[in-house]
């Protein structure tokens, strides 16, 4: 939903893949000179750290496979995916950023799952590997991630199986 001032607010994702990825954006300081990319990810890697890292490469990883990206935030996800975008489909599937070997609790993907299931959307786990070598305070950082996706299927019981 856009504010009611007709601004446009963009999470840091969004505003580092327009202005790194595909040069649509500009991101000018106080004095109106132009930040280069890699300025603009060291501002956002200091304020949210390897959070941002995972977000961005979630993120990029989930626009170059075609699909437009939102926040997930409204289902308890960290994205919502689009076949043409919000404003000609509803949302496809949410998606939730899982690293590698963390120990989960079932119980949290099983009420998630549920509630995805219940607005007819699928859950796709994003495991985003950060190998240890990786220099996470550099933009290029980003060609060493890598994404894996899992699709989260319901059982549903009234089929009678």
């Amino acid at each position: 939903m856009s504010p009611k001032d007709g601004s446009l607010r963009l999470s840091m994702e969004e505003s580092f893949y327009l202005c790194a990825e595909v040069n649509l954006l500009r991101i000018l300081n106080d004095e109106e000179v132009e930040y280069a990319a890699e300025d603009i990810w060291q501002i956002f890697f200091n304020y949210s750290g390897i959070q941002f890292v995972r977000r961005y490469a979630t993120y990029r990883f989930l626009r170059n496979c075609g699909w437009a990206v939102r926040s997930g935030l409204h289902y308890g996800v960290d994205f919502m995916i689009y076949r043409d975008g919000a404003k000609y489909h509803h949302s496809s599937a949410g998606v939730r950023i899982v690293i590698p070997d963390k120990i989960r609790s079932v119980i949290p993907f099983i009420a998630l799952n549920r509630e995805l299931n219940s607005v007819k959307k699928r859950l796709i786990e994003a495991t985003v590997t950060i190998p240890s070598n990786c220099n996470l305070q550099s933009m290029t950082c980003i060609r060493m991630i890598t994404i894996s996706t899992n699709t989260c299927l319901t059982w549903n019981t009234s089929d009678g199986r």
